[in-house]
């Protein structure tokens, strides 16, 4: 061996030495020592050195192991998602006199209460009719009113409050649930609402509600679960009394099963009946992807619903947030008779929706006529929820709702 090559590996050794006794000095001092450096290919391999001796053991990485490649989900096929609705419409419990588990109360006619009014007789009742879509040539349209007959004006809004769990510790910018509550029962009287559909309405806000305001009856409010008492009906006692309450269950996130309200309400001025039902829809979030395989399911279900109301010939209502803008009027009024509050039109011609900004809704029977509709979009709104407050003034009389004066 020559003597630079003698040289330079002496040197090699020394500077090895040298790494490996400040490790172990390292050590003793309580730092982190480096991580050893791999010197051979073998799982564990010993270096002997001058005094001080130290052995390092190596041990060789695993092999990596390979990732099966990504996959796209598919969306479903249209036989597929034909069956998926079949089978859900087969369970979602469109209202059934048997369904006593629904809270549902028989009615008793009050004494105050003329005789003309009774309850609702065999071959009228949507709860052992067979569904039965009203027949109209013109989808989307109103047609003329009948004159005669009493008439029950009254203000409907769609209210979605922000449940509580969105603005805990000032989240969004707001209040707690329950101090934005004063909000809501400010901008019911402002627009003087008679019956309104809420959606988010969490049972903090809704004990809040009925301490604020006695005045409001609700369903189901208390008498089922906490999440199904948030998309909850309330009426202004004074004007109108209940007749019937029922459920009906919608497919919400990730398609799990959630009730939802449809009451039967009698206008204690003039005695006519009216159905109320309210909804809420999955929207796609951050956390649920994906909903409008089940969104598109929870319309079927609401347009079977209301033709099966419908087909009473008593007025029926429908409000909520559909979470869906023209998508959903498009849909409701190709498949039903109902008409929508802000206006839009479905026909020969096409569908259009008069692009509508809100995803809540307020929709009516052919025969209901609409008018003041609003979309409160105010400073009070914006301190109290995430959504305009929707209302409209509405009317029905028993010239066009025969049916409605003995329902």
């Amino acid at each position: 061996m020559s003597r630079a090559t003698a040289t330079t590996t002496a040197g090699a050794a020394v500077a090895l030495t040298g790494v490996l006794l400040g490790s172990v000095l390292l050590g003793a001092w309580g730092g982190d020592p480096a991580p050893p450096r791999p010197v051979s290919d073998s799982t564990s391999a010993q270096l002997p050195l001058r005094q001080p001796t130290v052995a390092v053991t190596i041990t060789a990485r695993p092999t990596p192991v390979a990732r099966p490649a990504a996959t796209t989900a598919r969306a479903p096929s249209a036989s597929a998602r034909d069956a998926d609705l079949a089978a859900w419409l087969a369970t979602a419990g469109l209202p059934d006199p048997g369904s006593l588990d629904n809270g549902y109360v028989p009615w008793v006619p009050p004494s105050d209460v003329p005789s003309s009014t009774v309850a609702p007789a065999p071959g009228s009742d949507p709860w052992t009719d067979p569904v039965v879509p009203t027949p109209d040539p013109t989808p989307g349209t109103t047609p003329p009113p009948t004159p005669g007959g009493p008439t029950a004006d009254f203000t409907i809004s769609s209210f979605n409050v922000l449940g509580s769990s969105h603005t805990r510790g000032g989240a969004r910018g707001k209040q707690s649930g329950v101090t934005r509550m004063a909000g809501v029962v400010d901008l019911l009287g402002r627009h003087d609402v008679d019956v309104v559909g809420f959606q988010e309405l969490q049972s903090d806000q809704l004990r809040e509600l009925q301490r604020l305001s006695p005045g409001y009856d609700v369903y189901p409010g208390t008498r089922l679960t906490p999440r199904e008492a948030e998309n909850s009906v309330a009426w202004r006692s004074s004007v109108w009394e209940l007749v019937r309450p029922e459920t009906f269950s919608v497919p919400y996130f990730d398609g799990n099963r959630r009730r939802m309200p449809v009451v039967l309400l009698r206008h204690r001025a003039t005695g006519l009946t009216a159905y109320f039902a309210n909804v809420h829809n999955p929207a796609d979030t951050r956390r649920y992807h994906g909903q409008q395989r089940w969104r598109d399911q929870a319309t079927a279900v609401e347009v079977a619903l209301m033709n099966r109301l419908t087909a009473t010939g008593i007025p029926v209502f429908l409000t909520g947030d559909m979470n869906e803008r023209d998508s959903y009027f498009c849909a409701l009024t190709s498949g039903t008779s109902m008409v929508a509050a802000r206006g839009g039109s479905n026909g020969a011609g096409g569908c259009d929706a008069q692009e509508p900004r809100a995803v809540d809704w307020v929709f009516g029977s052919p025969g209901v006529r609409f008018s003041s509709y609003d979309e409160d979009r105010s400073p009070l709104v914006d301190r109290t929820t995430d959504h305009p407050v929707v209302s409209t003034r509405a009317s029905i009389d028993a010239g066009t709702f025969p049916a409605a004066a003995t329902g």
